[in-house]
């Protein structure tokens, strides 16, 4: 199981949350891409309640997300979260080879991981020259428990997918900001990026120096609360409520009393984070943040984040330099672009795989 491997012409990603599957195929052309499908299902609205998602459902919502789109392709890129995974850099010696890596980290991984290597899936990356031994390199280990990598291999293959690739949610994220055109990443000279991706009942910050991860938090919270407030104080069921607060049509009174009090618990959690992230890197200050995510596109949600924080807000938008095929509906690519962000980053990483 891979999830460093680095070209293919076309890719699948497949973006597993608790409350929906997301679906985007990339197609390499020359030096651009285009978006070929995509597709966004929502699961069952109980499904985010229960504590594991049983591969049995989240493979009805891939088949019906392969439906959708109309993808042909067999082999799919996922992910794990964040959560789900153990990261450790450690040196070995440089003139080691690939191999000779890893069958020392293999007689060695139980130095570092809590579980035996029989319960784990594990890559590893080598950073770059140590800066204190140049003799040694530092390597980046990743581990999982197999149960958390199995559960996506098990719900792609019921869906009749290969899992060619099994990726870290915050690695993805990376990938995808190195295509994002922004005011502030014209150059990746010193520059500190927090990328806030606002699901459904998880938020997730990232924060990239000169665009590679160097931190990550998740926290649970999400649009479900908003929707789950629409429920409850106008007596909807969750579906119409979650359709209501998509399309509009809610009664006057709905901003003032419903978005405006989520939108400032919104800013206060991000506000935690970016503290916490402050508290173990006391030298890094923001540069700039982009905000993904289907709550990214909460009206006026980034002028809001904008003046509490002061410093520039982009609304993340991976397709703005790439052409869409024929059976792409480009109005709506755009108004789900920020939900597609993790997508977007799993699918270039099968292109380079």
């Amino acid at each position: 199981m891979s999830w460093f491997n680095r070209t293919k012409k076309a890719s699948l990603s497949i973006d597993i949350s608790a409350t929906s599957i997301k679906l985007l195929e990339l197609k390499h052309l020359e030096n651009a891409y285009q978006v070929e499908r995509f597709s966004i299902i929502s699961l069952p609205s109980d499904a985010a309640s229960q504590k594991k998602v049983s591969p049995t459902i989240l493979a009805d919502g891939i088949k019906k997300a392969l439906r959708n789109s109309g993808s042909s392709l067999k082999q799919a890129v996922v992910a794990v979260t964040e959560s789900a995974i153990m990261t450790k850099t450690i040196s070995l010696p440089a003139a080691l080879t690939d191999d000779e890596m890893e069958e020392e980290l293999i007689m060695t991984a139980d130095q570092y991981l809590p579980y035996s290597l029989d319960d784990l899936n594990f890559d590893f990356e080598v950073q770059g020259i140590n800066k204190l031994k140049p003799e040694m390199v530092d390597v980046l280990l990743v581990a999982s428990r197999r149960e958390n990598v199995d559960d996506r291999i098990e719900a792609l293959s019921l869906a009749g997918l290969k899992a060619s690739i099994v990726d870290v949610e915050g690695y993805a994220i990376e990938n995808a900001y190195s295509i994002l055109s922004t005011s502030f990443s014209d150059t990746n000279i010193d520059q500190t990026i927090a990328i806030v991706d606002i699901g459904s009942t998880m938020t997730s910050v990232t924060i990239l120096y000169n665009g590679k991860v160097i931190y990550t938090r998740g926290q649970s919270f999400g649009g479900k609360q908003l929707t789950e407030e629409i429920q409850r104080h106008y007596g909807l069921t969750y579906e119409k409520a979650g359709l209501l607060k998509r399309q509009g049509g809610l009664p006057d009174n709905y901003t003032e009393t419903i978005l405006d009090p989520f939108q400032k618990s919104l800013v206060q959690q991000i506000q935690r984070a970016l503290q916490a992230f402050a508290s173990s890197n006391t030298n890094r200050s923001l540069n700039g943040m982009i905000l993904a995510g289907g709550c990214a596109l909460l009206p006026g949600i980034d002028k809001l984040v904008e003046s509490h924080l002061n410093i520039p807000i982009n609304i993340a938008n991976p397709f703005s330099n790439m052409s869409q095929s024929q059976y792409i509906n480009t109005q709506s690519l755009y108004q789900n672009a920020p939900s597609l962000m993790l997508a977007c980053g799993l699918a270039l990483r099968g292109l380079d795989a």
